[in-house]
């Protein structure tokens, strides 16, 4: 019985290794087709040839950001690991024409992957690596006639992005950088197909806000790969799409004068002193030039700035330290747009609208304004304390800036906004309300990324109850330890003081907060380009744009592709009787005596007529923030709105009001100067080719 079962047994196994047998020799001798197919599509790589990006120009059609060719030397991997020494010979010789270490080359061709310290390669590694940019035609020559010391590199030109104007617009336009592994698996994870590892994308600015359009299309290049990664040929290749070209609202000339107006009045005030006798510091300021018709942005200058050609190429930690500095002025940040700052008297704008709208300040009363007022428990002064004699109408109290007329309005309403909650009513807070319909306190909108625009603060009761709840064990535990690392007494002192009464009273909306806010003090923080979009709704009777910076996007063969058209967020709840009041109470005219006319002595205000409010806001501990808001012209429809904003300069009407200044007499070609806009800023959309 034992050996009938042994026989079985070998049968069993026998038949076993006769099918095995059989069917390897049908894979690997009969089914031929079969295993050429499974090899090829093992061994075909796709390589990445990369689109240029599109352009980005100006309104009429001017260059503010292109591509330039350059010569790259790059280094195929695979072909190195084919050669007996794994490519180490290559790479010395390359390493002495290139006079960079092997060491390094070879680190520059590793591709990254988990563990492998940078630099490395974040491309196909079936991909020639680019080692070196921007080499010289010798290195070429050598290479390309000694092909067979540098077996497996290459040298050919490439294209990088170029800014013709240096820093000229830098904020706005941004700049673009290599992908990253969580971005490449979130487009994979949402069904994008057109990123790939080496991919340069928009990183700021409008670079990032049109990146879609500006990236192109990539083109694939098919090359097979043997069993030992040597590449053995192409198969097939499609061309890379050139992206489309970005048209912006912004005219170069207008920018270069807001820029350069900018700069000029920080050197000049640096040299100047404050009425304690020390020199102004001007460590950074903005300007804002918009088309109150339409929302579209014809400048934004911020200071300090930067050149995006540092991006070019990757940047060093060194240089990237450098632009997020604040001891450097932060050169990344846009003022502009991102800033925050106290608004000053400009923000009297908003206020006069609440009060007349609300019933509260009649455009037929009259006002007193003495040179300080009571508020609350403490005594608020005018600007050193200067009052006007007798009663005033409310067009006085604007151009005149009277702070004692908006502290008794705010007041005012603070007493009639408590008697409401003690009647269990919601506070109708009508400063606050008026302030965010002229779009403060929200980011304004425009075609820039989230991040880089700021939505400033308008503080009311909610936010102080808000604030509070997050922060109040930190203010009772600063209040006890008492701020022993501050050195200055009085400073200690202080903020002792302070933390203690945020400690048990920082939730109440004081009756000072009020007034703060009615004339842009306190914690009421704005952007200049939120003011800009106030003041145009201002002068257009009351439309709010939501700005923009994109005009129209153009394919390489000079087809509009689409416009980008401008975006209405609302009308400002004011009458066009108000409006037209406030307006007129602006205007630089002889019987106005507006606040800023001082910084327009010798211009042809009967050419131009000019109208602005003038702020200088206070900051704890600097010195005060020059503002002015200005439009011209102001007896015809506006065709331009000017802020200017420059930090620790003193008296708007000293400091910002002779940027605008400069500016309009740029735009209209005064004083000698040639117009930009001898008809105003172009209408329609310039014709753009590829070839930018």
């Amino acid at each position: 019985m034992t050996r009938v079962r042994l026989a079985v047994i070998r049968v069993v196994v026998v038949s076993l290794l006769l099918t095995l047998g059989a069917r390897l020799y049908y894979l690997q001798v009969l089914d031929d087709d079969k295993l050429v197919q499974t090899a090829n599509r093992q061994h075909t790589r796709e390589v990445i040839l990369a689109a240029p990006r599109g352009a980005i120009v100006d309104d009429r059609g001017r260059p503010l950001v292109t591509n330039r060719s350059t010569l790259v030397v790059s280094v195929n991997r695979s072909a190195l690991q084919a050669q007996a020494d794994g490519g180490k010979a290559v790479l010395q010789r390359l390493g002495g024409l290139l006079q960079v270490a092997p060491a390094e080359l070879a680190k520059r061709i590793t591709p990254c992957a988990k563990g492998v310290p940078r630099p490395c390669w974040n491309g196909s590694p079936y991909q020639p690596v680019p080692v070196v940019t921007d080499t010289t035609p010798a290195v070429v020559l050598t290479i390309e006639e000694r092909q067979e010391d540098y077996a497996g590199v290459s040298a050919e030109s490439q294209t990088l992005r170029q800014y013709p104007n240096g820093s000229l617009a830098a904020h706005s336009l941004g700049y673009v950088g290599p992908v990253n592994q969580d971005e490449l698996d979130a487009a994979r994870k949402a069904g994008r197909t057109d990123l790939n590892l080496n991919a340069q994308i928009g990183r700021a600015g409008l670079e990032k806000t049109y990146d879609a359009d500006l990236r192109g299309k990539d083109g694939v290049r098919y090359v097979t790969i043997d069993n030992r990664g040597t590449l053995i040929g192409t198969q097939r290749e499609t061309e890379p799409e050139r992206g489309d070209t970005l048209v912006t609202s912004i005219d170069r000339d207008v920018q270069r004068i807001a820029e350069q107006a900018l700069t000029a009045e920080i050197t000049k005030r640096r040299t100047e002193r404050d009425k304690e006798g020390q020199l102004y510091a001007a460590p950074s300021g903005a300007a804002v030039v918009m088309d109150p018709r339409n929302g579209r942005v014809i400048a934004l200058a911020s200071t300090p700035s930067y050149d995006p050609t540092v991006f070019v190429g990757g940047i060093s930690k060194t240089e990237l330290a450098r632009l997020t500095d604040p001891n450097a002025g932060t050169p990344l940040l846009s003022r502009a747009v991102q800033g925050q700052f106290a608004p000053g008297s400009t923000f009297k704008l908003s206020s006069a609208s609440a009060e007349v709208m609300s019933g509260r300040a009649p455009l037929s009363g009259t006002y007193s304004c003495p040179g300080s007022l009571k508020v609350g428990n403490t005594t608020k002064d005018n600007f050193e304390g200067q009052g006007i004699a007798g009663s005033i109408n409310l067009r006085i109290a604007l151009a005149k800036s009277c702070d004692t007329v908006f502290y008794g309005f705010a007041q005012t309403d603070w007493y009639s906004d408590e008697g409401r909650i003690d009647a269990h009513e919601k506070p109708a807070e009508n400063l606050q309300r008026m302030a965010r319909a002229y779009g403060f306190g929200s980011p304004p909108g425009i075609d820039l990324p989230a991040g880089e625009q700021t939505s400033g603060r308008i503080v009311d009761r909610a936010f102080k109850k808000t604030r509070w709840d997050e922060n109040k064990s930190t203010y009772c535990s600063d209040a006890k330890r008492g701020y022993p690392e501050v050195t200055d007494s009085a400073r200690r002192t202080f903020l002792t003081r302070l933390a203690a009464e945020n400690c048990t009273d920082g939730w109440r909306f004081q009756v000072g907060d009020a007034a703060n806010l009615a004339i842009g003090q306190g914690e009421t923080t704005v952007s200049p380009l939120q003011l800009a979009v106030a003041y145009s709704a201002l002068v257009n009777g009351g439309t709010l744009w939501q700005p923009r910076l994109g005009r129209a996007i153009v394919d390489p063969d000079g087809k509009v592709v689409r416009e980008i058209k401008a975006k209405a967020r609302g009308k400002v709840p004011v009458n066009r009787q108000v409006i037209d009041y406030i307006k007129s109470s602006l205007a630089f005219t002889a019987a106005n005596g507006a606040s800023g006319a001082v910084a327009f002595g010798g211009f042809p205000l009967d050419k131009v007529l000019v109208g602005g409010k003038t702020g200088t806001a206070e900051v704890f501990g600097k010195q005060d923030t020059s503002w002015f808001a200005s439009w011209a012209p102001a007896d015809t429809p506006a065709k331009y709105v000017v802020v200017a904003m420059i930090e620790q300069a003193g008296l708007g009407a000293q400091a910002a009001a002779p940027v605008a200044r400069a500016i309009y007499e740029g735009i209209y070609g005064l004083t000698g100067k040639k117009a930009v806009f001898p008809n105003g800023p172009p209408a329609g959309v310039p014709h753009v080719t590829g070839n930018q």
